[in-house]
C-alpha cells in the first residue's frame, strides 16, 4: 500500500516533513538573525507535535543550537539527530542529555520509529573525515513507510557521490543546495555548496520523483536565484519533476 507524506519548506536548508505517524523536522533554523531575510513561517510552539530534528552539520542554519536547547527544555520527548563525530561534544554543549539524541555516520545508520535513517558524507566545501572516519557535513536518506527521502544539507560534489546517491534510488523527493560559492564569500569564511547547475546535474543524473532546491533565500549574501535552477533543469532534463517550493507551503507527496 503506498504511503503519503506531506513536507513544508520553512526557507534556507529547512524542511518539516510528516505522515499520519511521525512527524521530522531537517536543517530548521528558527533563531532571530540580524541578517535574516525571512521572517519564520513556523515557532517553538508548533514544534510540538514534532518527534525529531536532524540537523546535517554544526552551522547556525542548520543546528541552531540556542533553538535545540529551548525546544529539549520544552519538548521532553523531542529527540535530535545529528554526525555521530559530535556525539562526545554536542550533547554537553547543549546541556541535552545524550540519550535524546542519535547519532549516524555513512557506516552507523539508525532507526527511529519505524524510519530508517542513512548516512553520506558531504563536501562543504571539501569531504572532510576525521582520523576514525567519521564525517562533520552529512546528507540524510530517511525512509517513512515507502517513501524516501534525500536531503542534501550543504554540499558541493566530489568524487563518488554519485555512487553514493545511487546506493539509496529511487528518491521520491530530493532537497538539493543551489547556492553555489565564490573566492569571496570563501575569503569571508562563507564556504559554500554546489552551483545551480552542479545541482540540476544531480537532479537529472539521480532522477528523484520531485526535487526541490533550497539554501537561496535566507541570506543576501549567500543566494541565488532558483528560477535559474529550474529553468537548467528543464532544458536539460525536461522530463524531470522540479518545483519551487514556498515557504510555508504544504506539498504533499502521494
Amino acid at each position: 500500500m503506498n504511503s503519503v507524506i506531506s513536507f513544508m519548506r520553512i526557507g534556507q536548508q529547512g524542511v518539516i516533513i510528516w505522515d499520519d505517524d511521525i512527524k521530522i523536522g531537517i536543517d530548521l533554523f528558527l533563531s532571530p538573525d540580524k541578517d535574516r531575510l525571512l521572517k519564520n513561517v513556523v515557532t517553538i510552539d508548533d514544534l510540538a507535535d514534532v518527534d525529531i530534528l536532524f540537523g546535517t552539520h554544526d552551522h547556525l542554519d542548520h543546528i541552531d543550537r540556542d533553538m535545540w536547547t529551548e525546544a529539549a527544555g520544552r519538548f521532553p520527548d523531542l529527540m535530535f539527530c545529528a554526525p555521530l563525530i559530535f556525539a562526545d561534544t554536542l550533547p554537553v554543549e547543549l546541556g541535552i542529555d545524550k540519550e535524546r539524541f542519535i547519532f549516524v555516520d555513512e557506516n552507523s545508520p539508525a532507526k527511529f520509529k519505524g524510519i530508517d535513517i542513512n548516512a553520506i558524507p558531504a563536501a562543504h566545501e571539501f569531504p572532510d573525515e576525521s582520523d576514525e572516519g567519521l564525517h562533520p557535513y552529512l546528507m540524510y536518506v530517511i525512509t517513512i513507510g515507502d517513501k524516501r527521502i534525500c536531503h542534501m544539507g550543504d554540499t558541493c560534489l566530489y568524487e563518488g557521490i554519485y555512487a553514493k546517491l545511487r546506493n539509496y534510488t529511487p528518491y521520491d523527493v530530493m532537497f538539493l543546495p543551489i547556492n553555489g560559492r565564490d573566492a569571496i564569500r570563501y575569503a569571508d569564511n562563507c564556504i559554500g555548496n554546489m552551483t545551480y547547475q552542479e545541482a540540476a546535474d544531480v537532479t537529472g543524473v539521480i532522477n528523484p520523483m520531485l526535487a526541490v532546491p533550497g539554501h537561496y533565500d535566507m541570506f543576501a549574501f549567500n543566494g541565488e536565484d532558483p528560477q535559474k535552477y529550474i529553468d537548467y533543469v528543464k532544458i536539460k532534463y525536461p522530463a524531470q519533476n522540479v518545483r519551487i517550493c514556498k515557504t510555508g507551503e504544504e506539498v504533499v507527496i502521494s
